[in-house]
């Protein structure tokens, strides 16, 4: 789940004190703004479910920060933090054929299916399998980019220079 909070202009993230914690979450400011008198909370509160505090980040991205939380149950949120309106998650429309969607959201439903069957089995997830190449821990690697190990890269560096 992505939550996104608008920031004051010219904010770093060395401005921000930052905790994401399996049930909670609080971004202050650091120090208070020029016009203000003591720094200012963000965005502070219990979450409405649990995530896995240490796969989940954040980053500042165009005057905003965008919270990446990782959920520990894979489901539709009624809302981000207790006491939120909830949103009827009934709305969601989750009967469509896995065929009905692109090619990178079929990738991420088969991933959520698979990841699930493994929890439900005791079996590694298809992070915990691929974080492991040998006895060397690989880390994550964000949607749509591959390792590319140096055979590949010469195969196609050579393919550049016949051309």
């Amino acid at each position: 789940t992505t939550v996104i909070l608008p920031v004051p202009k010219d904010i770093r993230a060395k401005d921000l004190s930052v905790s994401l914690k399996a049930s909670s979450i609080s971004v202050k400011m650091k120090k208070a703004l020029e016009d203000e008198d003591s720094p200012r909370t963000l965005v502070e509160g219990s979450l409405s479910e649990k995530i896995q505090a240490d796969e989940s980040t954040w980053s500042l991205e165009g005057g905003a920060m965008l919270l990446i939380l990782q959920k520990v149950k894979k489901t539709f949120w009624a809302n981000v933090f207790e006491g939120d309106d909830k949103i009827d998650t009934s709305l969601v429309d989750s009967r469509r054929h896995i065929d009905d969607y692109d090619e990178s959201t079929q990738a991420a439903i088969r991933k959520l299916m698979f990841d699930q069957r493994q929890q439900n089995l005791g079996l590694p997830t298809s992070d915990q399998i691929l974080r492991k190449e040998g006895d060397k821990l690989v880390p994550p690697l964000p949607p749509g980019v591959e390792y590319i190990n140096k055979e590949t890269l010469d195969k196609a560096e050579s393919g550049k220079k016949k051309t």
